[in-house]
């Protein structure tokens, strides 16, 4: 038993495994688009790690520094 019988795609290719619904790699798979796609909604689609880093680490400090600064006039 060989893979003579086996179906091919269109192109010649054999076909490749799909991992079942609802396994840990499915869900880890599903997991990194859809953070992929909050990423691209906020305009950081494709961008290095550190610059999305950066940038919320710059505005953790916008927020803390206003808080601060409510809390001074007070």
């Amino acid at each position: 038993m060989g893979s003579q019988g086996e179906k091919r795609t269109r192109k010649g290719e054999k076909r490749t495994h799909l991992a079942k619904v609802g396994t840990h790699t499915a869900a880890r798979a599903e997991q990194h688009r859809e953070r992929e796609a909050i990423a691209d909604a906020m305009g950081f689609g494709r961008t290095p790690a550190w610059v999305r880093w950066t940038a919320l680490l710059v505005a953790a400090a916008i927020v803390i520094g206003g808080v601060v600064t409510l809390v001074a006039l007070v």
